[in-house]
């Protein structure tokens, strides 16, 4: 197996994979093989026009989030409109469609967890019930204070009844943070903005489109020394508080 090291990955040197057939392609970003991460697979995926066939995971949650384009996701019974800033919570074992509306692609960051035919390596959140809500709108959650440098919202988490995974957006103002570990394994994408995070291997200059993978315990630093914010997509497992650490 891959030795598991904190690492930042930049999606647009991978090649795109097909995912069953047209209009869905992927870029497998994290998983086992390529960086050793044990609960999570996080991908980017582009929904050409058109409609994809039946998704399903059947041991997987399936947390996706919409960083461009406009779409529709049919998630068992229910079909709700995709737009920018959406987090969606496909639960294993539900069929899933993606459909794009617009000549822009449908650009969604997906992470899956656990990983496929691993599921005893995830314990499920004891806070988790039946899903309850399927989309949330970054725009109707609650700004929340990690520090006086530092927001966040939460958007998939166990209150939705995602028990594998917390989802969440992250504002980084001016400033950097002491080293501190996380008990969680988490995958973050850089949405706006740049900075550098600082990991066992070195310093990393990140931008947007950058992902970066810390596994359980690594120590590490987001820095963002410029005046405008820098935003990440962050996703942890097992599903907690993005504002627990060592």
């Amino acid at each position: 197996m891959t030795t598991r090291a904190a690492a930042v990955i930049e999606p647009q040197d991978l090649p795109w994979e097909p995912a069953v057939r047209p209009p869905l392609s992927l870029r497998r970003v994290v998983d086992r093989r390529r960086n050793g991460c044990l609960s999570m697979i996080m991908r980017i995926l582009r929904c050409e026009s058109g409609e994809t066939d039946p998704l399903e995971n059947p041991e997987s949650d399936d947390v996706l989030f919409v960083r461009s384009g406009l779409g529709i996701a049919q998630v068992g019974e229910q079909e709700l409109r995709l737009e920018p800033g959406c987090g969606l919570l496909a639960p294993a074992g539900t069929p899933y469609r993606l459909r794009s509306l617009a000549s822009q692609p449908l650009e969604i960051v997906s992470v899956l967890s656990p990983q496929p035919g691993r599921a005893e390596d995830v314990p499920p959140s004891q806070e988790a019930g039946p899903p309850s809500r399927l989309l949330v709108r970054e725009s109707d959650e609650e700004l929340l204070e990690a520090s006086p440098e530092r927001h966040f919202k939460l958007l998939i988490d166990p209150r939705l009844g995602a028990r594998f995974t917390t989802q969440f957006l992250g504002w980084v103002e001016k400033s950097k943070a002491e080293p501190h570990r996380h008990y969680y394994e988490e995958v973050i994408c850089i949405l706006e903005g740049e900075g550098l995070v600082h990991i066992e291997s070195g310093t990393h200059s990140i931008r947007s489109g950058s992902c970066i993978y810390l596994p359980s315990g690594a120590e590490h630093v987001v820095e963002n020394p410029n005046p405008e914010p820098l935003k990440l997509l962050g996703v942890f497992s097992p599903a907690g508080s993005p504002a627990n650490r060592y």
